[in-house]
């Protein structure tokens, strides 16, 4: 049975599609560019000084989307793309009249997000689900993300993934020049016979930060969700290769410990060797396999508060062979239904994606050795690995809609969780969309008992350059487990509301303008849990300046207490200068103090980050979270907590470069220095060496042992790691 929220919701949708308009404004037909193949590959060196540049399909004149949508760019550039079978080439002429404006950075792969960039972007299928965006930096410094529809056709860009392809680029006297080479076989595209012509959804996008300044070569409407569907068209190419990519890619890493226990140093070496390895079946179907991939200490999460959290913090994805195809498993809804850190320790895991026709697919299964590792060696699961496998299978039913289905198991020992849930998203005329999501679980644990549970979403909205809204009411029974999958909570129907309207004066004031919010949420026995109302107003300035800020009544039920919340909070973002970036928040008021006995205190929460980049190879960014709390029935500080974190970089070469984080954790009381050395050769080629110190308060390690308050060293590692990529 349908839940009365759920009724309401769609009779609101429908009321709203009718009031719409039958008819849909008609869109003018997308721009369209004939790729012209290279009798000889350029040699990747920035310089647009080779052959196939004079004959070269050129794109110009690109369209600002920011600030002032429609109006010429303030700035010329100049693409040229070319091809032959086994590669499209893409020259670059950034034109600058005051040189003094360019941004860039000699930095890492991917870490050019505040520095002036042209990327180009591929949807081989033209289904408008998933495409692929390729952009360099002045210096030639590659970036790559998967570009695909999200939530209410909006574009979610995945930095994450990572693919081999050539870039180089320089400085010029009239703004900065670069190249790009990128292998056919990186990308998945549909099989065509010979000599017949592929036709990819294409686009040419210029970024240039001291103007806060976005143009496109085919127009972008902000009244239009998503740039897929904005695409123009790159036709003519033929005859592109039909080798099948394989990648191979092993890992060794190799760490030497010490670690304090019991007041005594103990010291440990380990060695580990891993094999990644990627075939493509087809042109459009891949098979990923994993054999003890190495997810050492390269890469950290980034340090979160944990104190008077009423619900588990989420923690993103970081290891490689699960980031990649991640998208097409990506499922719309409150909550993740795959959340692949839930498999702490795989030994070895599989993945199949691909597209056939209209229909995307994925299957993952993996292993996970970390269930078994119990205190009793005679317990019955002692040494037993759990299994994973998961299946997701998306069928397009027409522009930026689709209609999919993901389903999970999870077993180990006697128990197991599953679940199956049924996904669409359709797109109205130009602007509106419709999402549903619903499923049911199975759950069997370790004790015996058994739960069934269920799951629902509905969501209606609205996106537009002005107006926008959003109608939404989610379910998730008592019952539902997921194991494989991520949820803060359980057992609530809550029902969300928005209406946000945004004025364009395009002066010194880019944009401006309110967005109001309400949301209900009840248990399953019918008790309000949450209601809040919030009003929230925002502002774009010109020279990269955004700031925001709002003010909301809250209602928050604990321990069968309502207690009532009003909070304040406030946002800034500047960006005026190459050398300095600058990003703010605060939230204050009353909170609640997650006890056993609860009560309402005050909080004062806030987080700066201040990106320093003095030279173009020096860059560092300082992060402060802080949390405190104040019992105001005795005004004395409960808590007052603060996090720092600074991440500094020095690029000597293209690539080689050095990195230090220095963390520092009030709550805990620890200290922490790693410094790392990484050359890089490509995406897949890295060599990596390094040195980690991790320090506590001594009271906090053993107050018995430890009387003061100094700082002891409880661990450090030297470790080296090193992956190389043979691709045929």
């Amino acid at each position: 049975m349908m839940h009365p929220g759920s009724t309401r919701v769609l009779t609101v949708a429908a009321t709203l599609l009718l009031l719409a308009g039958a008819r849909a404004r008609a869109q003018p037909a997308p721009l369209s560019l004939t790729a012209v193949r290279a009798a000889q590959p350029p040699a990747i060196d920035g310089r647009l000084d080779d052959a196939v540049w004079s004959t070269a399909a050129k794109v110009t004149g690109l369209v600002q989307l920011k600030p002032a949508e429609g109006a010429p760019a303030s700035e010329a550039t100049d693409v040229y793309i070319g091809y032959d079978s086994q590669a499209i080439y893409v020259g670059i002429h950034a034109h600058y009249r005051d040189t003094g404006m360019v941004r860039a950075t000699r930095a890492d792969r991917d870490a050019t997000s505040n520095d002036d960039t042209v990327a180009v972007s591929f949807d081989p299928f033209r289904d408008q689900q998933r495409g692929y965006s390729f952009s360099v930096n002045g210096y030639g410094v590659q970036s790559d993300a998967l570009i695909g529809g999200g939530g209410g056709g909006v574009t979610v860009s995945d930095a994450t993934w990572n693919v081999l392809f050539r870039s180089a680029g320089m400085l010029v006297e009239d703004g900065w020049t670069a190249e790009m080479a990128i292998p056919i076989k990186s990308l998945r595209y549909p099989s065509r016979p010979a000599g017949e012509p592929h036709t990819w959804g294409f686009q040419v996008q210029r970024e240039i930060r001291n103007n806060n300044e976005t143009s496109t070569w085919a127009p972008l409407s902000n009244n239009i969700p998503g740039v897929l569907a904005q695409m123009g068209m790159l036709s003519g190419m033929r005859d592109l290769s039909t080798a099948r990519n394989l990648e191979v890619l092993p890992t060794a890493t190799t760490v030497a410990t010490e670690r304090l226990a019991s007041g005594a140093i103990v010291k440990d070496d380990i060695a580990e060797a891993g094999l990644n390895v990627k075939y493509g079946l087809s042109s459009n179907l891949t098979l990923d396999v994993t054999v003890n991939p190495d997810f050492s200490q390269i890469e950290s999460d980034r340090p979160q508060i944990e104190i008077n959290q009423r619900f588990p913090l989420f923690f993103p994805e970081l290891r490689p062979f699960f980031l990649e195809g991640q998208e097409i498993f990506r499922v719309n809804g409150p909550f993740y239904f795959l959340h692949t850190r839930t498999i702490l320790d795989p030994q070895i895991g599989v993945k199949l994606t691909g597209k056939s026709g209209k229909t995307t697919f994925g299957l993952l299964a993996a292993n996970d050795q970390a269930p078994g590792r119990l205190d009793d060696p005679l317990a019955a699961d002692f040494g037993k690995a759990a299994r994973i496998v998961s299946g997701r299978v998306r069928y397009d039913v027409g522009r930026e809609s689709f209609l999919g289905m993901i389903a999970n198991d999870r077993e180990f020992g006697g128990g197991h969780s599953r679940l199956a849930v049924f996904d669409g998203s359709f797109r109205f005329w130009t602007n509106f969309r419709l999402q549903l999501t619903g499923g049911l679980t199975r759950h069997l644990d370790a004790g015996g008992v058994r739960r069934n549970g269920h799951m629902s979403d509905i969501g209606f909205l609205k996106m537009g350059r002005s107006f926008g809204f959003v109608l939404a009411e989610n379910t998730i029974s008592p019952d539902y487990r997921n194991d494989a999958g991520f949820q803060a909570r359980v057992n609530f129907r809550k029902v969300f509301t928005s209406v946000n309207y945004r004025w364009w004066p395009q002066t010194w004031v880019i944009n401006w303008g309110p967005r109001i919010a309400h949301n209900r949420l009840y248990d399953f026995a019918g008790v309000l849990n949450d209601q809040d109302t919030t009003l929230t107003m925002q502002a774009a300035f010109a020279r990269n300046i955004t700031l925001s800020g709002s003010g909301g009544r809250i209602l928050e039920r604990f321990q069968g207490i309502d207690f009532q919340k009003t909070r304040y909070t406030a946002s800034a973002t500047i960006n005026t200068s190459r050398a300095v970036l600058v990003k703010a928040d605060l939230s204050v008021g009353d909170e609640v103090r997650f006890l056993a006995t609860p009560y309402l205190g005050h909080s004062l929460v806030y987080s700066a980050t201040v990106t320093l980049r003095p030279s173009s190879r020096f860059q560092s960014e300082i992060t402060l979270n802080a949390t405190r709390f104040t019992d105001v029935r005795s005004n004395t500080v409960d808590f007052d907590v603060k996090v720092v974190r600074a991440v500094t970089t020095y690029q000597f070469t293209p690539r080689l470069l050095i990195r230090n984080i220095t963390d520092l954790n009030t709550l805990n009381k620890t200290f922490g220095l790693n410094v790392m050395g990484t050359y890089r050769v490509n995406a897949g080629t890295v060599f990596f060496v390094g040195y980690d110190d991790r320090y506590r308060q001594e009271d906090r390690i053993d107050a018995v042992r430890y009387a003061d308050d100094a700082y002891r060293r409880t661990n450090r590692a030297l470790f080296a790691k090193v992956q190389y990529l043979f691709r045929r």
